[in-house]
């Protein structure tokens, strides 16, 4: 069988073990990006909800609605908006997954939290924050 070209089951065998050792490496890593990626896609919904606020009280004298509700279709047009992308529940504008903090106003102190996330959007590992300054910041661990 000498010059008969082409692979043996063994070796094919060995480039499939190969491969599924680096798929299996890799895994976590595919995992961790997905949970950044939804993280960080929360964090967007939670700016965007931060700036809809602001343009709110910039027609209503430095003063922020009752309800974040009362944002959608004026100021958010997107009701998935209000929907934290990590978990399984769908959040809306007459049910948000995000606490807002009634009460305050342009004149409240500037590090004051407006916006954060429920608890449990990130399990346990941390959650996104909104201030009356417009800053948007992760709270937890790095992950």
């Amino acid at each position: 069988m000498r010059g008969k070209k082409g692979f043996t089951i063994v070796e094919l065998a060995a480039v499939v073990a190969v491969f599924l050792i680096m798929l299996a490496a890799l895994g976590p890593f595919v995992h961790i990006a997905k949970v950044r990626k939804a993280r960080i896609d929360c964090a967007g919904n939670i700016m965007k909800i931060s700036l809809a606020l602001h343009s709110y009280s910039a027609e209503h004298d430095g003063v922020f609605p009752p309800r974040l509700g009362d944002l959608y279709s004026n100021y958010i047009t997107d009701e998935k908006v209000f929907d934290c992308p990590t978990t399984k529940n769908i959040g809306t504008k007459d049910k948000p997954e995000y606490i807002y903090t009634t009460g305050r106003t342009e004149l409240s102190p500037p590090k004051e939290i407006i916006v954060q996330d429920a608890d449990g959007n990130h399990k346990k590992s941390g959650k996104n924050i909104a201030r009356i300054n417009g800053s948007v910041e992760w709270l937890g661990t790095a992950r």
